[in-house]
């Protein structure tokens, strides 16, 4: 069986610059002439910015598809999905365009710093502190679910 780690992973401490830019680890970066897709998200009250490749928001629109919704509510969830999203593309310098209204929205403000966190076929931006919250309540759950596999310990 063959295994190949997905393209986001980790976590990278960036800083937003005073345009609402953001510097995209280089192995982040998508091919030549790949766009990547903004989503300002608020998911329990936490206010972040994902970003997705158009793989990952394919897929997105496939598991709404998928579920056992009325075709009007799954008509009203992917109008939903595309209302929220934003298309863009990394600059020469590797650097990520965020709306300056998305990046306040996420507490973001210029020149701070953020969090990038991979999420396999996505990432996300956070402000430090909101991912420290998101981070630690993973852990202490994530610990007590799965500790039988000695993955993550308690």
């Amino acid at each position: 069986m063959s295994f190949s780690l997905p393209k986001y992973f980790g976590v990278n401490e960036h800083k937003m610059d005073p345009k609402f830019r953001v510097s995209i680890p280089s192995a982040w970066r998508p091919e030549d002439g790949e766009q990547l897709i903004l989503r300002n998200l608020t998911d329990c009250s936490i206010p972040h910015i994902q970003v997705l490749t158009e793989a990952a928001l394919a897929k997105a629109i496939a598991d709404i598809e998928k579920t056992e919704c009325t075709s009007g509510q799954m008509r009203d969830a992917i109008q939903l999905l595309y209302r929220s999203i934003q298309i863009v593309r990394i600059s020469n310098q590797g650097k990520l365009q965020i709306p300056k209204e998305w990046s306040l929205q996420a507490n973001i403000p210029a020149e701070s710093k953020v969090i990038l966190s991979g999420s396999g076929e996505y990432f996300e931006i956070y402000e430090p502190s909101v991912f420290s919250a998101i981070d630690s309540a993973q852990k202490s759950s994530v610990s007590g679910t799965m500790a039988h596999t000695h993955l993550f310990p308690k």
